[in-house]
């Protein structure tokens, strides 16, 4: 498990590390609250340990600000004010234990293994796969009760893998997890320790436990039925000692509580499995494998004149290098062909060819004309790759609505799609992106103008935006940091897509409110996994606030809430209350454009006192008090023709409203009562109809 401890007492944080280490955990180290913030929403942590006197962002303050914003895991705050009122600033603040200086590392370490066996946090009964037990309390594996001893990481692979058994975790997350940041090691790291560990269990009897997944990465591998059986009547007496124990998850396929789960999103559907290399399925998956490689090569070959283009410019800025000169404005558009060049080829299997553009694009950013000659040689070496044509793997195939439903983690969100905005000004990653995307149920609004973003947003409200870093017009820091200015997309996740690894940049990056970069060349399995991470996470953070990222609006939750407590105040001072149901009736590209037109036009027209929230993904319900149904339909009809013109605007031709309500007490004095005697009378508001007169249907 993996921990961040946030302190600037050197000397005790040193230590505690070292003993926390010996005991298996991977632990993280920041000496400010600043610094304590930038990791924590840099990674993933089982638990938080925090001074209250920090510099830069005291304890309380970071442990109020990791709240607000999601983070579910515990927190320890660690304190020499002894006062009660102290103690309840913190526990008020979103701690979930306190402990006063001075204190024993036997002791702090006691408070530690505690908070991490608390519910909802995944419990600490043993993780079982099969007669392999591992008990998280005493850091040891039986296998069939006898012990087998494994290495810190070795026993972390496996720990990861047993309490996350439906998830696929790639190497980059492997080495998050696992791996301080001061550490930092190459992929072939886990390679290697994976190797280990499934020597050693197969040594103790336990085979194929862990397996790949095809360009994915790692993953528990399901039990044989049988086994699962077992294992499952086992498991149902130990389950009674604890609320879902992480055993029932692992046997039973249903997923612990999400909320109780690091936003570990790297997560996709069980790899098929190997089919008859002679059969219908076989044929088929070859068939669709050559129709997906046509279609890479020819998106390729609809960028090859841009694509030829830009290694013109470089090869005109080496033929300026052999001629002894090399003015600045050749210098400039072709380091800018290079960075470009960096970003996309990646995306169309020239990884090698996106590694020498990066080469080129940093030998241009300090050029040494004594060296023009390995310039020039690195430009032919491009060229030939980029004659040689995109070297394709077999692609994965199209993934179905169970593979969706895995990856974004909970049950119905298969047959959802999701809105991509894309910017960036080169041509080729969007058209990439368009093809990449769309079969994971996430479709591409591309932009390469950013100037263009805000009308994008007020249209159609994306659920994730991806941005480039290096634009013309406004850079992807200033779109971001006006982003996050503005209440409305303060949850809205966004993530950049960049060749530059410089870490000052990168820190920026964050700084600016991004939540996550994927370095260019991008690979698509990677890719995948980013983004439903971000969205699983971005859904979460939007459920806390109470907000429907689509409209602003309070979602169901919060709306429930509000309009119960409505309805109370109705019943307690024996006024009406009204219950008013707008519904959209379109396909969903044109829903979510109307339903949010609609949602602006009807903040500006509800009373301070009243209620609005975002019902579905098709309805919005008003809760008006003291006001009779006639009365707060008409007002809120004209704020709905506006919301009409606006889609007109937008070319959502037959845009279909439906205004219908009820009213307490006369129609039923609950709320699902009200709901359900709204839906009953559907009034049909079309844009042909004279002001004021709404059509029956």
């Amino acid at each position: 498990m993996k921990l961040l401890l946030v302190d600037d007492d050197d000397v005790l944080v040193g230590q505690l590390a070292s003993d926390l280490v010996s005991q298996n955990y991977v632990v993280d180290i920041a000496t400010d609250g600043l610094l304590g913030w930038e990791y924590a929403t840099a990674a993933s942590y089982d638990l938080v340990v925090l001074d209250i006197d920090l510099p830069g962002l005291d304890g309380v303050s970071l442990c109020q600000r990791l709240r607000q914003t999601g983070y579910a895991g515990p927190i320890l705050l660690l304190t020499g004010r002894s006062s009660s009122t102290d103690k309840v600033q913190g526990l008020n603040a979103g701690a979930d234990d306190y402990l006063v200086k001075p204190y024993t590392l036997v002791e702090l370490t006691a408070r530690i293994r505690a908070l991490l066996r608390r519910p909802p946090a995944v419990n600490d009964l043993s993780l079982r796969w099969g007669s392999l037990q591992l008990d998280p309390n005493a850091g040891q594996v039986t296998v069939a009760d006898r012990l087998v001893v494994f290495s810190p990481k070795e026993y972390g692979l496996l720990e990861l893998f047993l309490r996350y058994p439906d998830r696929i975790f790639s190497n980059t997350v492997l080495l998050e997890r696992l791996w301080n940041a001061d550490e930092a090691p190459g992929e072939e790291t886990i390679r290697t320790h994976i190797k280990r560990l499934r020597r050693k269990l197969k040594q103790a009897g336990v085979d194929d436990m862990v397996e790949n997944v095809y360009s994915m990465g790692y993953r528990l591998r399901p039990l044989p039925p049988e086994a699962a059986d077992a294992l499952g009547r086992a498991n149902e007496v130990t389950s009674k000692a604890a609320i879902a124990p992480p055993t029932q998850a692992l046997t039973s396929g249903v997923r612990p509580n999400s909320d109780a789960l690091p936003p570990l999103a790297e997560a996709t559907a069980a790899g098929p499995a190997a089919p008859d290399r002679d059969g219908p399925a076989a044929r088929e998956q070859a068939a669709r494998e050559q129709a997906a490689r046509e279609q890479a090569i020819a998106a390729f070959e609809r960028f090859r004149p841009a694509i030829d283009d830009r290694l013109r410019a470089l090869h005109q800025a080496a033929a300026a290098l052999n001629a002894g000169y090399l003015p600045e404005a050749v210098q400039a558009t072709a380091r800018a062909a290079a960075h470009k060049l960096t970003g996309s080829l990646g995306l169309f299997g020239f990884m090698e060819g996106s590694h020498l553009a990066r080469q080129i694009e940093d030998w241009l950013q300090q050029p040494d004309l004594a060296e023009g000659s390995m310039f020039a040689a690195l430009v032919d070496q491009l060229g030939l790759q980029l004659q040689a044509g995109p070297k394709l793997a077999a692609p994965d195939p199209a993934p179905d609505a169970v593979v969706r439903a895995s990856l974004f983690g909970m049950a119905g969100a298969s047959s959802d799609r999701y809105q991509v905005l894309a910017v960036d000004d080169d041509p080729a990653i969007l058209a990439q992106l368009q093809r990449l995307l769309p079969p994971w149920g996430l479709d591409v609004v591309p932009l390469d103008d950013p100037r263009q973003v805000w009308d994008s947003l007020a249209t159609s409200p994306p659920d994730l935006v991806l941005l480039d870093l290096d634009m013309p017009h406004l850079s992807g820091l200033d779109l971001c940091q006006q982003l996050r200015q503005g209440d409305r997309w303060q949850t809205l996740p966004v993530l950049f897509l960049t060749a530059c690894r410089d870490p000052a940049t990168i820190y920026q990056l964050y700084q600016t409110g991004a939540d996550d970069y994927l370095p260019k060349p991008i690979l698509e399995p990677e890719l995948i996994n980013r983004l439903f991470q971000r969205l699983e996470r971005g859904r979460l953070l939007q459920t806390l606030a109470g907000t429907d990222p689509l409209t602003g609006l309070a979602n169901r939750q919060k709306g429930t809430i509000e309009l119960d407590l409505l309805l109370h105040l109705a019943q307690r001072y024996g006024q009406p209350l009204s219950l008013v149901r707008v519904e959209v009736d379109q396909p969903a590209p044109i829903a979510k454009a109307l339903m949010n037109a609609v949602g602006q036009a009807l903040v500006g027209r509800v009373r301070s006192g009243d209620a609005i929230a975002c019902w579905s993904k098709s309805e919005i319900l008003v809760g008006v008090l003291d006001t009779d149904l006639a009365t707060a339909q008409a007002q809120i009809w004209s704020a709905l023709e506006s919301a009409l013109a606006t889609a007109i605007a937008v070319q959502t031709t037959g845009s279909e409203l439906y205004l219908s309500g009820a009213t307490f007490p006369d129609d039923g004095h609950r709320l699902a009562d009200l709901y359900q005697r709204a839906c009953q009378r559907r009034v049909s508001l079309r844009p042909a109809h004279p002001r004021g007169q709404p059509s029956r249907s």
